[in-house]
């Protein structure tokens, strides 16, 4: 049943390989080896909890058996339990030092809690190891990224680009470093090698630049939100060369993006929209030959409908105080465990750290988060977001506000593209798109840049705020009062209004990383 159990697993089919494996251990209960494999073979199936028990049993049956420590943190981070995961890794490390798979384990453990340094240690030391491997050479240049080491970065991409020039994932880790190193030139040419979904056949042909004058264009949304709507700048000049555009777009964006100029047509995403050619939406800045220079920003780019906008003025009402929007998380990917990761260190773990902004006189705060409870009592923060359906009603209200404070997610880029004044609460290792060690943007001439010093260190980050936003607080001058005018059906609100109510709610609220393998004895 043992060489049963490897024939399954090597040939995929893991649940009968578990179940081959089972049935040895009921002959040969003491059996370390089959235990070990029928945890590796249910991890492969997804059903993690089980394969940590069968580690775990393992880990009893023989402490000494060193590769079931990787195993088991693969698969406690499966379970999202990241502290244990390091543990177990660890604890492989201290029986197996020189081994490159337990150091690419450790390191990729110490990365996924922002632990930046110790994993560079790590890589390095799987690199010196083996200096022509092209995965570890990958992940320290990405750890090197994180700690803001990006020339050094290039110097490990070069390497690594030199051993699997066709690698796409290395390929793509590195253009994101030319990008945050300023060097739009080759980055942007790098960064068509990212991972992009297949298009429908009847989009046509892609898009290389070619003149487009007549045509119909499907400018194809990608990635997240954010990106779409910080992207999205470039269909004015796809029109502006004489294509009629298509927009495709993600769920909640679409009556938004209905506004951008140019802009014929916006489509779901996935939907059959017959057009001559298409484009990634990510594609524009690399066939516009974009450089830091050169980046379009001609704001506002993105509106909600004018009707739209005076509904929520009503919603919103007379208030002679700064009005400030609050956003302290990112939308959960609980699918995808690398973007959870990073989430992680964007989002405001504790949001009860931004009662501090609560000490600043001449403010009324506003809530803009959606679907996430936390926010401190003390702010006193209106809550208007049950009435929010889409981003459309998310830009009438943040029309209404003077300024938006808000961690690197979808509605920082909302903000910026209406040209709201919008503080930008980014955690150390920053997206590639903030480049540097900046406090400003080209992409959005309104963002200011508000960056952890330390790694996970939001307090100093909102103490600084704290203080900004007294002087901004203490220099407002109270707007007036729009009128009150009937709202369009056509452009109302997508819900019900809900009566302005405040939040009492309290309590706790970058690129690919190549893991050690499981391995399977024979």
């Amino acid at each position: 049943m043992f060489d049963e159990g490897n024939a399954a697993f090597n040939a995929g089919r893991y649940d009968d390989a578990a179940a081959a494996f089972a049935s040895c251990l009921a002959r040969e209960p003491d059996r370390v080896e089959a235990l070990y494999n029928r945890g590796n073979a249910l991890q492969k199936a997804g059903r993690l909890i089980e394969s940590v028990e069968s580690y775990l049993t393992c880990v009893r049956m023989a402490p000494d058996f060193a590769p079931v420590y990787c195993a088991l943190a693969e698969a406690l981070r499966g379970l999202r339990m990241f502290g244990d995961a390091k543990a177990m890794a660890q604890e492989a490390a201290a029986r197996m030092p020189r081994d490159v798979d337990t150091l690419i384990c450790l390191a990729g453990k110490h990365f996924d809690l922002g632990e930046f340094p110790e994993a560079a240690r790590f890589y390095g030391e799987a690199l010196a190891l083996d200096p022509l491997h092209a995965g570890v050479l990958n992940n320290l240049a990405n750890a090197l990224h994180c700690v803001g080491q990006v020339d050094a970065a290039l110097v490990m991409h070069e390497r690594c680009y030199r051993l699997e020039p066709d690698n796409p994932t290395w390929r793509y880790n590195r253009a994101l470093a030319m990008l945050a190193a300023g060097d739009f030139k080759r980055g942007w040419a790098e960064h068509e090698w990212r991972r992009r979904e297949p298009v429908a056949p009847q989009a046509g042909p892609l898009w290389r630049g070619e003149d487009p004058a007549g045509r119909r264009i499907l400018l194809v949304a990608e990635q997240g939100l954010g990106d779409t709507l910080q992207f999205v700048r470039y269909a004015p000049l796809v029109a502006a060369r004489g294509a009629t555009v298509v927009l495709e777009a993600q769920p909640g964006l679409e009556r938004l993006l209905r506004s951008v100029p140019g802009v014929a047509e916006v489509v779901p995403r996935g939907a059959s929209a017959p057009t001559d050619m298409h484009c990634l939406l990510m594609s524009l800045p690399w066939l516009f030959g974009t450089t830091v220079q050169t980046i379009p920003a001609t704001l506002p780019y993105l509106a909600p409908p004018d009707a739209l906008r005076t509904a929520w003025a009503t919603r919103v009402g007379d208030e002679p105080r700064l009005r400030v929007g609050l956003v302290w998380a990112g939308g959960a990917r609980p699918d995808d465990i690398d973007c959870e990761v990073i989430d992680r260190r964007r989002s405001i773990g504790n949001p009860a750290l931004l009662s501090r902004l609560a000490e600043v006189p001449g403010v009324r705060f506003y809530n803009l988060q959606k679907d996430r409870a936390g926010l401190p009592a003390e702010l006193d923060a209106v809550d208007l977001m049950g009435g929010v359906a889409d981003f459309a009603d998310t830009a009438a209200l943040v029309a209404q506000l003077d300024l938006v404070i808000a961690v690197d997610t979808s509605v920082a880029h909302l903000a910026g593209a209406m040209g709201k004044p919008v503080w930008m609460l980014s955690r150390r290792d920053g997206c590639w798109r903030w480049m540097q060690d900046r406090e400003d943007t080209p992409w959005y001439p309104t963002m200011r840049i508000y960056r952890q010093r330390t790694q996970g260190d939001w307090t100093e980050v909102l103490g600084r705020v704290a203080t900004d936003l007294r002087a901004l607080a203490a220099a407002h001058q109270p707007r007036r009062a729009a009128p009150a005018a009937p709202a369009d059906p056509a452009t109302a609100p997508a819900t019900a209004p809900a009566a302005p109510r405040t939040a009492k709610i309290t309590g706790a609220g970058n690129g690919p990383i190549l893991r050690g393998p499981a391995r399977i004895p024979a």
